[in-house]
């Protein structure tokens, strides 16, 4: 029935929790700071990225109805504050060092490279739209050995625009020529990932996962309540 599979990633592909609200993260971040001879505390570390993510929302890169921020970004001026120009290659490590010190659990859900595997065995085209950041997205997603599946990934901290806004979708066929005439959107939110697709003008698959939002009822075509994503391929096909 469809060509065209756009999957959300996180709480639909890979399980996930992270905390980043935990007093250890920011000790340790704080640590990771000081090693690059910049004096940051751990709570005035944690309140500043709040704010600058804050700032950044409020500036957006991308005139557009939900804009995201950029982590590397962030980091850096927080270093600039401090009159610290860091080594090449600093604002990717911090975000690989804040991503790691957050993490709970990070696994495939049950069905997903099989069913991935038969998409690609029937020359469907793939793709990711993903909530998240660049630096730990794609390594996420090779670390998981899902990488190699996906005929494009879109990230919203590249794009600058965020789920459920329409624009995001656009980007996706702007950059990697995705035909939504032929689409579904595969995802675990109600809101970012259903709506964001009904917006766009294309159907919606609803899985209710561990970390979906908690609602009775979604408005869209394919439904799963289970969380069983072997279902995907016997509801699309």
């Amino acid at each position: 029935m469809y060509n065209t599979y756009i999957f959300d990633l996180y709480g639909t592909l890979i399980d996930i929790h992270t905390d980043e609200n935990s007093p250890e993260l920011w000790e340790r971040l704080s640590l990771h700071f000081r090693y690059s001879g910049i004096s940051a505390e751990p709570k005035e570390l944690a309140r500043e990225f709040q704010e600058e993510i804050g700032r950044q929302m409020a500036a957006p890169r991308v005139k557009c109805e939900y804009p995201d921020f950029d982590m590397l970004e962030t980091f850096e001026t927080i270093a600039d504050r401090r009159g610290v120009k860091p080594a090449p290659g600093w604002a990717a490590e911090t975000v690989r060092w804040f991503r790691q010190l957050s993490m709970r659990r990070l696994q495939l859900y049950d069905g997903v490279e099989e069913t991935l595997q038969s998409l690609k065995a029937r020359n469907k085209k793939i793709y990711l739209l993903s909530n998240g950041q660049k630096t730990f997205v794609e390594a996420e997603l090779r670390v998981l050995g899902i990488y190699d599946y996906f005929d494009g990934i879109a990230i919203s901290s590249v794009a600058g625009i965020s789920k459920p806004d329409p624009l995001f979708y656009d980007y996706l066929v702007q950059e990697y020529g995705a035909d939504l005439s032929s689409a579904v959107m595969i995802g675990n939110d109600s809101r970012t990932d259903i709506e964001g697709a009904r917006r766009a003008g294309i159907d919606g698959c609803y899985i209710h996962s561990n970390s979906s939002p908690d609602v009775k009822e979604v408005d869209c075509k394919y439904q799963i309540w289970d969380g069983d994503f072997h279902r995907v391929l016997k509801l699309l096909s």
